[in-house]
């Protein structure tokens, strides 16, 4: 039986797992990251019609642990009590929102105060929001890919190695919303467990 076509899948991803209803998020494996840049132009060529991922609104972070390791950063559309980047917009009604129509961040690009302001970069423990001026000069956020109410996030579908995954909330969302940065070092220590030093030296000189 031939395979279905993508455009009549009733899921995401290899497995055609279920689309999730109400709120959900591009859950980022950072294990299996390997930092080809496929969802960044995924997601710059679905908004944007290019491929620039200066204009994606995931970005991939790539850092020496110190063997190569890649780290995804995007957002994890925050629960209420938790979304830092609505809290600090000076503007009310806040520019940057969550949307409980389409469960997903939306930001009011012609209220944007833009580079200028960027308080809502500051505030985001995970510095997610992307402001790329002067042509968009506005925080670029994951809405999800959602067009006329369906959400399918490109840079899952096109993601080589399973890293991202469309889901509800499973884990606490705490552990996504960190800077890479913080990431890498976590990562650090669970996949490289040897101080640099010990890394760098003979065998024979670290277990003697």
């Amino acid at each position: 039986m031939a395979s279905e076509s993508k455009s009549s899948k009733t899921g995401w991803g290899l497995e055609d797992m279920p689309f999730p209803k109400g709120p959900a998020l591009v859950q980022t494996r950072w294990d299996l990251c390997v930092g080809c840049g496929a969802c960044e132009m995924a997601c710059s060529l679905f908004h944007f019609g290019v491929l620039d991922k200066e204009l994606s609104r995931i970005r991939i972070y790539r850092y020496l642990l110190p063997l190569p390791k890649s780290v995804q950063n995007v957002c994890s559309q925050c629960p209420a009590p938790e979304r830092e980047c609505q809290k600090a917009c000076p503007i009310q009604p806040a520019v940057i929102y969550y949307d409980e129509k389409t469960n997903h961040m939306k930001v009011d690009d012609d209220r944007c105060l833009g580079s200028s302001c960027a308080m809502c970069r500051e505030a985001c423990p995970a510095k997610v929001p992307i402001l790329v001026p002067p042509g968009h000069d506005h925080p670029l956020v994951c809405d999800l890919c959602e067009r006329d109410g369906q959400r399918r996030p490109q840079c899952v579908e096109v993601c080589p190695n399973n890293a991202l995954e469309f889901m509800a909330p499973l884990i606490p969302q705490h552990l996504e919303r960190i800077h890479p940065d913080k990431k890498a070092e976590l990562l650090a220590r669970r996949l490289y467990p040897l101080e640099r030093d010990k890394i760098q030296r003979p065998p024979e000189e670290i277990w003697r």
